[in-house]
């Protein structure tokens, strides 16, 4: 099994921690174990009217149905996980090997306090204090063995011999589907010199539980595509497309935001802005967000996009911030719509949910501009990756975007417009290798000859 504890801080964070277990479950073989429903930071709107204690598992993806189409990968609830294991005495002490039950014997943990029962599995599971992010990649070979193992860590020990800066790779990506050693080179540039092998010891553990302790400087607030190297260019690719394709958010969080979307370029078109309803976009963040240089006066915001958009355009604006008198000088040039202008086509949606439909629809912007270091910016940004890969946008072979910009300033504004390989801090901005060539050797993937016949 693999247990995790969601990230502490807001949901974007948390939102990065799943996709990076999940992704890590399937290249172990693991049953992922999803937490019970529980508060999360700024997701507790209107508690007196509406549900304020969240699954990962139900309300924000599919996780059961993505179990079910996978054959390789096995998701279950906490409840399920401990009637299974704890409650049979499967579950010891890992000091001292004493059987332990989980406190209270309490099996639903949903909406309850989660302190207790992440005490518990740390006691009773094998916890990887040492695989961190910033100090190390995790590796998985591209077969069995100890040998296959000892290939990666050659790999690395020859590439520090040279170690590479990741300013190498600005605007000379890789080939996908490169040699391992030449796409390991890339991984590690400029950052991490050691590899997270998944060991022996770690391969026995019946359960593995990834933790979030931020006094143990333990968290996995990362990209799963910048913390999980594959040697085997076709796994890399794999789950690359895995989370796109299925990690997305719950059909009730689409379906709003195409409502919203189709309503924005009505807008759009009635106001004779866009024959074809385009409309531009932008995330404004104000709120607690602690990097102060990102907290620009509307006027400084109209300033630094006013060249990418015309006044007079219909413009989204995805925003925490709720006083609109703020907003009056890019309304004074742009026709400004908030998610809140929409209250018919977000009827009987949880407002805690409002978050992620502000991401699609100003994804959907022909020019969007965000907020830099922000995570719920970066996830924009990515879904704009997955549009210009698909749509062959200006510069789609490198994994540039020349219509996606943050707002902040001169030298922050135009990182999208060129390729450039992960590096530190990794958190607070999205690469292009999370959507660049993905879907390479898809066709040369097996197809059932007899589906295919009667396409």
């Amino acid at each position: 099994y693999l247990t995790f504890e969601p990230d502490g801080g807001g949901f974007n964070n948390a939102r990065m921690s799943l996709e990076t277990v999940v992704v890590m479950a399937h290249a172990m073989g693991r049953t992922l174990v999803m937490p019970p429903s529980q508060g999360i930071y700024l997701l507790r709107k209107d508690r007196d009217k509406q549900r304020v204690h969240f699954s990962f598992k139900d309300d924000f993806y599919h996780m059961e149905q993505i179990s079910y189409e996978h054959a390789g990968l096995d998701i279950i609830s906490t409840e399920e996980f401990l009637k299974a294991e704890a409650m049979t005495g499967r579950l010891r002490n890992k000091t001292s090997g004493e059987v332990i039950f989980p406190p209270n014997n309490r099996t639903d943990w949903d909406g309850m306090d989660p302190k207790p029962l992440k005490e518990y599995l740390r006691d009773v599971t094998l916890t990887p204090l040492t695989w961190q992010p910033d100090s190390c990649i995790a590796a998985f070979p591209s077969d069995d063995g100890p040998e296959h193992t000892r290939e990666l860590t050659d790999m690395l020990e020859e590439i520090k011999k040279d170690f590479p800066g990741y300013r190498k790779y600005k605007d000379r990506p890789t080939d996908v589907n490169a040699e391992p050693l030449e796409r390991l080179k890339e991984a590690v540039a400029g950052r991490v010199k050691d590899l997270c092998i998944y060991d022996e010891e770690m391969q026995a553990a019946d359960v593995v539980h990834f933790m979030c302790y931020h006094k143990m400087r333990v968290r996995l607030l990362t990209h799963f595509y910048a913390f999980l190297f594959f040697e085997d260019w076709k796994h890399d690719l794999w789950s690359k497309r895995f989370v796109r394709d299925h990690l997305r958010y719950s059909d009730e969080i689409q379906c709003a935001a195409a409502r919203v979307v189709a309503a924005v370029r009505s807008r759009a078109r009635s106001r004779g802005n866009s024959t074809s309803g385009e409309f531009d976009s932008f995330h404004i963040r104000r709120g607690d967000f602690q990097y102060k240089n990102t907290r620009l006066e509307a006027d400084e915001i109209y300033k630094n996009s006013r060249d990418e958009i015309p006044d007079g355009t219909t413009v989204f604006v995805a925003t925490d911030h709720q006083g609109k008198p703020w907003f009056k000088p890019l309304a004074d040039h742009y026709d400004l719509v908030f998610l809140h202008d929409f209250k018919q086509e977000l009827e009987g949606v949880n407002t805690n949910f409002y978050g992620m439909i502000d991401q699609l629809v100003a994804s959907r912007g022909r020019t969007f501009f965000g907020c830099h270091h922000s995570t719920f910016s970066g996830f924009i940004f990515r879904m704009r990756g997955y549009h210009s890969q698909k749509k062959e946008l200006k510069g789609w072979e490198k994994g540039e975007m020349h219509h996606s910009f943050y707002y902040t300033g001169k030298n922050e504004k135009h990182v999208y417009e060129h390729y450039i390989p992960v590096h530190s801090p990794i958190y607070s901005r999205e690469f292009p290798t999370s959507w660049r060539d993905i879907d390479q050797g898809i066709d040369e993937l097996w197809i059932d000859p007899v589906l295919l016949e009667h396409r």
